[in-house]
């Protein structure tokens, strides 16, 4: 089993529409805290069999103390901080002492960072619904560059791709990312989820992009074979064919996710859907927690947080998808069921909240 803590020390400065993590202003973690939880994740790790690492977020840049956040994080002795190094970019440019943090983090071995891009600047912005955020990203980009970062950019599919691929293309060449992702945006039965859907992308909008997707990084013919597992269409002629919903659902899996709120609270799930409290990091007992954890399933298929008995039936299923258009696109089958689950009636009612 490979363990995860998300642990959050500040808000973020957007609100992404397909944002299932919490996205939104939010209180800072005081530093006493942050390091306080840090030190127990350290010792919970050492008390667990398993490989784990932490992951500082939501956007650890708006922390005012976030140097000395990275430092601590990199001291660890069991628990590897996972620096996956999304920004919006909003929280650097913002900063008088970026020269000094990004030389923390750089330091500290943490010199790959990432943007996402959702396409011209009035569709980013509405995506992620803060005026000027694409801006941002890219001068964050640029900025991180010059400090001798790596810059990595996170291409985020959406229906609007087509018309603003030129403007991808022209982005691309003048940043020359070091690496490409090419995302497609999931579904999960969270409060966020459903603004994105108007903005979902069809396997129409990826066939217009075939032209370009070499020149973006992309193997072509792997992106459409997984993009086509995650229609709806493909979906549904899975579970016609005897794909069965429960068992899906309960396939085990090798990943735990567990996450850390500002107040040092410890929860069981990803943030944004937490499935239990196990308590104040404080005052947690590290033994007995630790023991707690190594009894549980892996959750990283965010369809592990549902009650398997109350699932519907396949045919109940399959009526809620067909309400769908067929090649509409998410990232994976789970995703789509996800989405016709929701489909049937309130998803909150088989969560496991």
């Amino acid at each position: 089993m490979e363990l995860n803590f998300d642990l959050l020390i500040s808000g973020c400065n957007t609100r992404c529409r397909h944002c299932y993590v919490n996205g939104g202003p939010g209180r800072n973690m005081p530093l006493r805290d942050a390091i306080l939880c840090i030190e127990k994740l350290d010792e919970l790790t050492a008390a667990l069999p398993y490989n784990a690492s932490m992951t500082l977020d939501n956007e650890p840049m708006n922390h005012p103390q976030i140097a000395e956040i990275i430092r601590a994080a990199s001291e660890t002795k069991h628990i590897v901080n996972f620096h996956h190094g999304m920004t919006s970019g909003i929280a650097l440019m913002n900063r008088k002492d970026r020269t000094e943090v990004m030389k923390a983090y750089l330091d500290c071995g943490c010199d790959e960072f990432g943007i996402t891009l959702h396409g011209s600047a009035e569709h980013h912005d509405f995506i992620v619904r803060r005026e000027g955020a694409r801006s941002a990203s890219l001068q964050a980009a640029r900025f991180m560059r010059s400090c001798g970062a790596r810059i990595n950019v996170s291409l985020m599919l959406n229906r609007f791709f087509d018309e603003d691929a030129e403007e991808i293309d022209g982005i691309l060449n003048g940043l020359q990312p070091d690496y490409i992702f090419f995302a497609i945006p999931n579904y999960t039965p969270h409060a966020n989820m459903p603004e994105f859907e108007s903005c979902r992308a069809t396997m129409g909008t990826l066939l217009a992009l075939r032209p370009r997707l070499e020149g973006w990084q992309q193997d072509t013919d792997e992106l459409f074979e997984r993009a086509e597992s995650g229609t709806v269409r493909a979906v549904i002629d899975r579970l016609e064919n005897g794909l069965k919903l429960k068992e899906l659902f309960a396939a085990p899996q090798e990943e735990l996710y567990l996450c850390v709120h500002q107040d040092r609270r410890l929860y069981v799930g990803n943030t944004g859907v937490e499935t239990l409290l196990l308590g104040d990091l404080q005052s947690l007992n590290i033994a007995e927690t630790a023991a707690f954890i190594d009894g549980l399933p892996g959750n990283r298929d965010y369809g592990a947080f549902y009650d398997i008995g109350i699932l519907p039936d396949e045919a109940e299923l399959i009526r809620a998808l067909k309400r769908l258009p067929g090649d509409l696109l998410f990232s994976d089958e789970a995703s789509v069921i996800c989405r016709g689950l929701a489909n049937l009636g309130a998803p909150t009612k088989i969560l496991k909240l």
